[in-house]
């Protein structure tokens, strides 16, 4: 008798756990990314080696960065955003959807003794810390170094001017008549943004770090940037908008095919852009106005990973944060793909046997920080608005529609005016 009560207490037991639903530890932390195949690829691996060693299952989801951010937006809106998401100067677009790291960094969940204050302070805003940076990073041009020795030219150097830029697209084009650079309008506004500091007179297109207002009152600055934009695609040295428009990923970029001599790209692209290209690229900076002048660019976060607000596993998706940041055998399968790693004990382990891209962006990095501040930047809520007026001037200026000169003004004009609107 003793013996049926006991089958049967069992039976029940299983019949229970059968029907009863899953709990929050048992479903799968989601996490969601945007970029190349390269990232796609290796993220993966490095979900199940956490996976492996942690128990903890996961569902990844990843996309291009338009189709991410449309999708990201269309479950927040239904209030099921995933556990974890890429996020980028685009961030503050989400905050309060953003759960602080804070208390998991002081429990000790989240460990930060292997970096350095200044590498948390560039994912952290008014005292919280809003993800883990994947990788420093910095904008960039790579180069190919035999396209500029076939054009007759030396390589660009560190402190090369915006008019050495301009000699050097126009001598390539003319001797080996493909472009000299290959970017597009959204890659031309971001450079626009570190222009008007380089006249070094304490201005900039917009005051920093919230971009919520302009920052300079003269119109020369941009208006001469739109004439050099003009007299490059007039030289056939410059990608025109058709061009342009079929540039849609790093593999596709005309650097690639060796179509163009140069590409603007954002350092944390260059393993998939070097790998696409199948030789040997270089990585220079962004021109700069005078040669003893100011260089004007910031290290920044690529990307980092961040925890929904609305999760019902924030600590496992602490630990994957923690993971990413700090398991040496993840790095190695990352191999800085995102940016240069903020611990050091992961720098260390890569530098050991670096394959050459990621040599050429270490260095890159190195020497960017002699000159470049290490502080947050952020994205304007209205700076999609802001560049898409850039874009339809740039356009109108190309076709003859406008002057450099108007388009410069009428930029200031509609810019100021959207910033006006947004105001709290």
């Amino acid at each position: 008798m003793k013996n049926r009560l006991m089958c049967l207490a069992v039976v029940f037991l299983l019949m229970f756990v059968a029907i009863s639903p899953l709990t929050a530890a048992d479903e799968p932390l989601r996490i969601m990314w945007w970029g190349s195949q390269v990232r796609h690829d290796r993220t993966l691996q490095v979900i199940e080696l956490f996976e492996k060693e942690t128990g903890i299952k996961m569902e990844p989801e990843f996309y291009g960065f338009d189709d991410y951010i449309s999708k990201l937006n269309i479950l927040i809106a239904a209030n099921d955003a995933p556990d974890i998401m890429q996020m980028g100067g685009n961030f503050p677009t989400y905050i309060d959807h953003i759960e602080f790291l804070n208390p998991y960094i002081e429990s000790g969940v989240v460990d930060i003794s292997n970096t350095d204050p200044s590498f948390i302070a560039i994912t952290t805003l008014e005292g919280n810390t809003i993800g883990l940076s994947s990788g420093t990073n910095a904008p960039a041009l790579a180069y190919d170094p035999e396209l500029f020795k076939a054009a007759g030219l030396p390589e660009p150097s560190f402190d090369w001017t915006w008019d050495e830029f301009e000699a050097a697209t126009l001598k390539i084009q003319e001797e080996l008549g493909i472009l000299g650079v290959a970017l597009t309008r959204n890659d031309e506004f971001w450079i626009l943004t570190t222009v008007v500091p380089q006249y070094n007179t304490g201005e900039s297109l917009f005051l920093e770090p919230y971009r919520l207002e302009l920052n300079y009152e003269n119109d020369e600055y941009v208006a001469e940037y739109f004439r050099m934009v003009k007299r490059l695609t007039d030289a056939g040295a410059y990608p025109t908008p058709a061009q342009m428009a079929e540039i849609k990923d790093i593999e596709g970029n005309p650097l690639v095919r060796g179509e163009a001599a140069m590409a603007f790209v954002f350092s944390n692209q260059f393993v998939a852009l070097s790998e696409a290209a199948g030789r040997p690229l270089k990585l220079v900076s962004i021109p700069r106005r005078y040669k003893d002048g100011p260089l004007s660019m910031t290290i920044m976060s690529s990307q980092m990973f961040c925890i929904s607000k609305n999760s019902k596993q924030k600590e496992n998706a602490a630990k994957f944060l923690d993971f990413f940041a700090n398991n040496v055998e993840a790095n190695m399968i990352l191999k800085g793909e995102r940016g240069v790693p903020i611990m050091r004990h992961i720098r260390e382990a890569l530098a050991e046997d670096l394959p050459y891209a990621e040599q050429v962006i270490y260095q890159y990095l190195t020497d960017l920080g002699r000159e470049a501040a290490t502080e947050i930047l952020l994205d304007s809520p209205v700076q999609t608005q802001i560049r898409d007026v850039y874009i339809r001037l740039a356009e109108e200026v190309v076709f003859n529609r406008t002057t450099p000169e108007q388009a410069a003004k009428q930029f200031r004009t509609e810019a100021g005016a959207i910033l006006d609107r947004y105001q709290p």
